[in-house]
């Protein structure tokens, strides 16, 4: 791995996570826990009643939790701190003791991980990672894989009572299976030995700087790459293993090395298909983009030197549960109309979310877009606009909440507000709203008419119990 100083110091020394809420934070705070580190850490929002669980599963895994004041850090006087990308330099952890090294999450992850002897699969693309980490997890497992698991989400499978779910480690893992994040250009950090490509989508920067950082991260895969098709070409000159998934089979009876959803069939139960050379396999998760994560998940464990038959294979698909807040169905309003809760955060996930909503429930349907952050929405505002054209049906409504904004640099622009006058122009059935309470008041005047309601958004921890919480009013 290309490590950059400064250099993670060895357990059982002391470290200190600002912003150990965050989810990519969270699970490395587990991760270096797991590994013998004296680990305490401090959260801007530690207040949110949507972390109560996390932090509660954090004190339970022996991590010092404390208000991000620099009073954490003159208390436990740690050996380094480490920090995420929406750390600003002035914040008063960093400045409690300058002197101390400072440490980014990517380089911090990726020294840990160097001291676990066993081969590292990274899942990298613009939608979908963190289901398909989860899934490719649970799948080892079930094939009776001992693993080792850091994820930007929780995964159900791995979720009890001391473990939120997105970190999971078995006592001498022979897998390390880990989420790697492109808004930061921080998966070129890693070198990889398979590493997992699923898309390239609309978010956080243009289409070309997109493909050169997920090329660049192909490239430095050691032994084995899986990736969409039609980014095989960012492969190029590779000496690893190649294999590919499509989100359509191929015509071409002369491309049977491509596994893709063929014969799709949604039922009340989950998703059926069958893939060429693998057999039939059936999920209970939803939509047609899990039929292709399934494919994707299948190319990857493809790639392992694993004796598992196709069957098998099939099986373990079949016993993934899915991630917290990833089309979750939180429960129903008083009508009976179902609430949803999905993390959706680009045009992409966007149009999977609203079409797995109607391919489940029917039409027409009330969507709320939480923004999570003014920079990535002034880069989809074009991209958002193409993809609602094509997502939208007669009767849908579409509303977008307040940009979420979790702190750093940022212009407040554009707002939402902005962005929906935008959709309005071009015909599209959107609007903004003011706040939460405007937004159930809308749901209690016309979801009833809807056939569901749909939340989406990320990184704030807040919509999920906001979701909980309209389905009792």
């Amino acid at each position: 791995m290309d490590i950059k100083a400064p250099t993670l110091p060895f357990p059982p020394a002391s470290l200190f996570l600002v912003g150990i809420g965050g989810i990519g934070m969270s699970a490395l705070a587990q991760l270096l826990a797991w590994q013998g580190y004296r680990v305490a850490g401090s959260d801007r929002s530690a207040d949110e009643p949507g972390k109560a669980e996390l932090y509660h599963a954090l004190e339970q895994q022996g991590v010092r939790l404390y208000p991000q004041d620099g009073s954490g850090v003159k208390t436990e006087k740690p050996d380094a701190i480490i920090i995420s990308s929406a750390v600003e330099d002035n914040n008063p952890d960093l400045l409690a003791m300058p002197a101390r090294p400072v440490i980014h999450r990517a380089s911090a992850l990726a020294q840990a991980l160097q001291r676990v002897p066993a081969p590292l699969i990274a899942v990298a693309g613009s939608c979908g990672k963190t289901t398909v980490t989860a899934w490719l997890a649970s799948a080892l497992k079930a094939l009776g894989e001992q693993i080792l698991m850091v994820n930007g989400g929780y995964a159900l499978n791995f979720v009890n009572d001391t473990a939120p779910g997105n970190f999971y480690s078995d006592f001498d893992p022979h897998w390390l299976v880990i989420e790697v994040d492109e808004s930061d250009r921080s998966l070129t950090t890693f070198k990889p030995d398979v590493g997992l490509l699923l898309n390239v989508g609309n978010d956080h920067y243009s289409q070309d700087e997109l493909r050169k950082v997920f090329g660049e991260f192909l490239q430095n895969c050691q032994q084995g790459i899986a990736c969409l098709k039609e980014l095989a070409p960012l492969a190029a000159g590779s000496k690893a293993a190649v294999t590919c998934f499509a989100a359509e089979p191929d015509p071409d009876p002369a491309e049977p090395a491509v596994i893709a959803p063929g014969d799709y069939q949604a039922r009340p139960d989950g998703i059926h298909f069958s893939a060429a050379g693998i057999g039939a396999v059936h999920s209970g998760q939803s939509g047609h983009h899990s039929a292709v994560n399934a494919c994707a998940v299948i190319s990857a464990l493809k790639l392992l030197p694993l004796t598992s038959s196709n069957d098998d294979i099939c099986r373990a698909i079949a016993a993934f549960h899915g991630v917290r807040q990833r089309f979750e169905v939180m429960g129903c309003l008083p009508s009976g109309t179902p609430v949803i809760n999905d993390y959706a955060h680009n045009p992409e996930k966007i149009a999977a979310a609203i079409a797995t909503a109607r391919e489940r429930f029917g039409s027409p349907l009330l969507l709320f877009f939480q923004p999570h952050g003014f920079k990535p929405l002034e880069f989809m505002r074009e991209a958002l606009k193409d993809a609602l054209k094509n997502s939208l049906h007669s009767g849908d409504r579409l509303l977008l909440l307040p940009v979420f904004y979790a702190g750093g640099s940022a212009s407040f622009r554009p707002s939402a507000a902005e962005v929906a006058d935008a959709l309005v122009a071009a015909g599209l059935p959107v609007a903004a709203v003011a706040d939460r309470q405007a937004a159930a008041a809308a749901v209690r005047n016309s979801g009833s008419r809807a056939k569901a309601v749909v939340v989406m958004g990320a990184r704030d921890s807040s919509l999920r119990p906001w979701c909980q919480a309209l389905c009792h009013e």
